[in-house]
Parts: structure tokens; sequence; C-alpha cells
């Protein structure tokens, strides 16, 4: 099921985000919420209903009644928001969605406490978990796994030869001389097509080598890559024997996965999201600094007037705006974010608000919109 499967069933669609909260830019992503309902029968299957459907960037999100219920019964700040956006960001309502939003009521308690300031906490953190992709951008090319290969040149004493670290040409000069020390594979000028591999016993991740030339079946193989191991005939040890390969795979899985990410991250963000860090004005984001604030006001909000902030206005917009603009330290808003929340556990204590919603309530206002 897609958005363009619901598109009968929607009882609610709302304009989201930095329009609704009065802090877009001209540079600022148009973010679309909803309600839909599905039919009965939905229900009466084996089959789990969807229970949202989105867009691939997750701009557009809609949320089955049921799905949304149980969201906003524990004050999900962006479930709670929905409930009271304003007019100008409202596309559609519904008769049933206007009977929910005359008991919107009742799903706020006490709960917002921990929802908001938890989702506040978790933007801090966010803050800065970006700054390995602003500060380190990834190649376009992807990890090569040649870069997570090491050879340990073994010295051999007995039925063939002694090696002698002078004119042993895969021992590195930064170490020493030693024997078995690591190198990187491209320094040790192995092509890794003329070897087989063979498992390294009790030891995870090292493989021994075994130089066969043209008849070599490689170490990497087929389209992935990946590298196979073979079992080498007794009388072949001695004689094709070359030494230990240690490939660190885990370290290699987690290269392509950050590579990964980070593409993905940078072909989807909003450029002008960080313009101020990759110039170095600041070290962190400042968006999910103005979003942490803008949480703990609503929040707020909730515990002293029964309802969270959306649109802002006045000193609180031109502060969230200067919070955006980089104008303060990461330093200066973490003051704030900690008095903010002194304030917000008084606040809580004084509260006249249930502890929970009323789950019969909600269920009975879930019952009478579904029609049974």
């Amino acid at each position: 099921m897609n958005l363009k499967d619901i598109e009968n069933l929607k009882i609610y669609e709302i304009i989201a985000g930095s329009y609704a909260y009065g802090t877009n830019t001209e540079e600022s992503d148009i973010d679309l919420r909803g309600i839909f309902v599905l039919p009965n029968d939905f229900f009466l299957s084996m089959t789990d209903p969807i229970k949202q459907v989105s867009d691939e960037k997750n701009d557009t999100t809609f949320y089955e009644l049921r799905r949304y219920f149980e969201l906003a019964k524990d004050c999900n700040p962006n479930i709670t928001e929905m409930l009271y956006s304003p007019s100008d960001c409202t596309k559609i309502v519904s008769p049933e969605m206007d009977r929910i939003l005359s008991e919107r009521n009742i799903f706020i308690s006490k709960k917002a406490y921990h929802s908001f300031s938890g989702y506040a906490f978790a933007q801090v953190k966010r803050s800065r978990g970006q700054n390995k992709w602003v500060n380190n951008p990834q190649s376009e090319t992807p990890p090569d796994k040649l870069d997570f290969c090491w050879f340990v040149d073994v010295p051999r004493v007995g039925k063939l030869q002694i090696r002698l670290y002078e004119t042993c040409s895969a021992v590195s000069v930064e170490n020493d001389g030693m024997p078995c020390r690591p190198i990187p594979i491209k320094q040790a000028n192995i092509d890794l097509s003329q070897y087989n591999a063979a498992k390294m016993e009790h030891m995870e991740h090292v493989y021994r080598l075994y130089e066969y030339e043209g008849r070599a079946r490689g170490v990497f193989r087929g389209v992935s890559q990946q590298l196979v191991v073979e079992s080498i005939p007794f009388d072949d040890e001695w004689f094709y024997f070359s030494g230990l390969l240690i490939y660190n795979e885990p370290g290699y899985s987690a290269a392509c996965k950050d590579w990964k990410n980070y593409w993905t991250w940078k072909k989807e963000r909003n450029e002008a999201r960080y313009r101020t860090q990759e110039a170095g004005e600041v070290d962190f984001d400042s968006k999910n600094m103005q979003h942490c604030m803008r949480l703990l006001w609503s929040g707020r909000n909730i515990l002293e007037n029964g309802e969270p902030i959306v649109r802002f206005s006045g000193e609180k917009l031109q502060h969230l705006r200067d919070i955006r603009s980089g104008k303060y330290t990461h330093d200066q808003l973490m003051e704030w974010i900690e008095e903010e929340m002194r304030k917000l556990d008084k606040i809580k204590e004084s509260s006249d608000l249930p502890e929970s919603s009323d789950f019969n309530k909600i269920n009975k206002l879930y019952r009478e919109i579904i029609g049974v």
C-alpha cells in the first residue's frame, strides 16, 4: 500500500514541520502529515493492517487511525502537534476528524514531560552525530577490500629455504625488517588473484596464502567478490605456501555501511541546513538544537496550559531563528537547555494534568469514528 492507495481514505492532511512552527526559510522543505482510516475488513484477516505510509524521504507520512491513537495516547510530540495544527497549514479535515479534534484534550497527560524532553535530548545527541559526515566527507568511490587486507611474511627454516629479512621484498622498512609483522597487502605487491586461501585454524579473519600463479582461482571471487577458501593438498603445503593474509572483514563492512549512509545523506539532505557547519562557523547541527529548544518550550506549555505550542511567534520565534543561524555556541545552548529542564521538572510536580490519558475514553472515540 502506498500514498496513492490511501488517497480516498484520508480524513486529515496538514503541512507540518518548519512551516507549521513558523521557522521556515526560503529553502525549507514542505512536510505533509495526515491520518487515514482503513475499512474494517482490513482487520478481519490474518494479514497485519498497514500502520503508516510514507514517501522515500519521509517528507510525507500518513498514519492509520488506530496507529495514530496508539501514539497520541503516549503524547508523542509529532503526533500531538498534529492535533493543534495552525489553520493555515490544514489541507483536509473530514467530519470524523472534526470529532477527534473536539476531543483532543483526552490525549493530553503528564506523559508529555517524558516524551517531549526525551525527544529534545535526542536532538542534542543528533546535533553532533552528523559531524563525522560533515567534517569527513567520503570518497565518491566505494571502499576497496584490499585496503582492509594485510600480509604477514613468514620466514621459513627447514625443507625449502631460509628467508633473510635483508632480501625479503615483502618486509616493510617501517617494521625494521622484523619477521611476522603485518603490512598492507598493496605494499607487499601481492596480486591476490594469483593465490588461493585456506582458513587459519583457531584464528578469526586470518588465512594462509598459496601462490599458484596461473592455476590460482583467486582469493576474492564472483560478482560480490567474496573471500573463498580452499582445501590445499598436503603435497602443496610447503611448496606453494607464501605467508598469511589478515582480512579485516568487519572493518570493510562497516566502511561500506558508512560510505552508503554518507552518500544517501548527501543526496537527500537539504544543503542549506549544513552550510554553516561545512563553512566551519559552528561545530554542530544548529537545526537539531533549534528543535530541542522548541520541544522543551512546547512540552512546558502542555504541562502549564494543556496544549503544545506549534506556531511560534515574538521573542521565542526570534530566539529559534537565532539558534538556527548559528548565533550561539553549543555550550551556551546547553546552559539554556539545562535551565529549561529545571523549570520543566518543577512545573511537572504542580501540573493538574492526569498522569496518563484515559484509555476508555480514547477507545470509545476510536470505535465511534470507525462506526462500531
